[in-house]
């Protein structure tokens, strides 16, 4: 009788580039861009069952960014214009992310799982003086899954939040 020394039930492949693609710019006059693109594959090998299980995810996103100091506001106090003395940064992000798991047999293939999220973030911050911040946030975020078995989602949230530094 044959014993084996190694009994291998799974083999597993993992590749990542995280970024495989990527620019970052800032100017002299306070703008950036940011652009990145990412890719990850998972491959198992289940030798048991003869079937590769894969899990694919490919990642976007895309910032842009800009940073003024005194902006002036549109609004008016006793005739005179409002103007903001400190930096006011404006930022908005955007991704895009596609993932999904893909069980493959000898005669067909499939997808188990995953799902394409969508996130847009704008926000507006001002820098009142040392110690407090304020800024204004928008996020807003939509899954929409790619089998039958779960439902699309989308979640919206919006506020203002302050910020007071206790440190020196």
């Amino acid at each position: 009788t044959l014993v084996p020394v190694y009994i291998i039930q799974n083999v597993i492949i993992s590749e990542q580039f995280a970024p495989l693609i990527g620019i970052n710019i800032r100017t002299k006059s306070k703008v950036t861009m940011k652009f990145e693109y990412k890719t990850k594959r998972d491959l198992s090998l289940n030798v048991s069952n003869a079937q590769i299980t894969e899990m694919l995810g490919t990642d976007w996103s895309v910032d842009v960014g800009f940073s003024k100091s005194n902006l002036r506001l549109p609004f008016k106090d006793n005739g005179r214009i409002i103007t903001l003395k400190n930096d006011v940064t404006f930022k908005l992000t955007m991704s895009l992310t596609d993932t999904r798991t893909i069980l493959r047999k000898i005669e067909e293939s499939a997808i188990t799982n995953g799902n394409v999220n969508f996130q847009l973030r704008p926000n507006v911050s001002y820098v009142a003086n040392k110690k407090l911040t304020i800024q204004a946030y928008f996020d807003y975020n939509t899954n929409e899954p790619l089998v039958s078995n779960s439902f699309p989602r989308a979640t919206t949230k919006a506020g203002v939040k302050i910020l007071y530094n206790l440190a020196q």
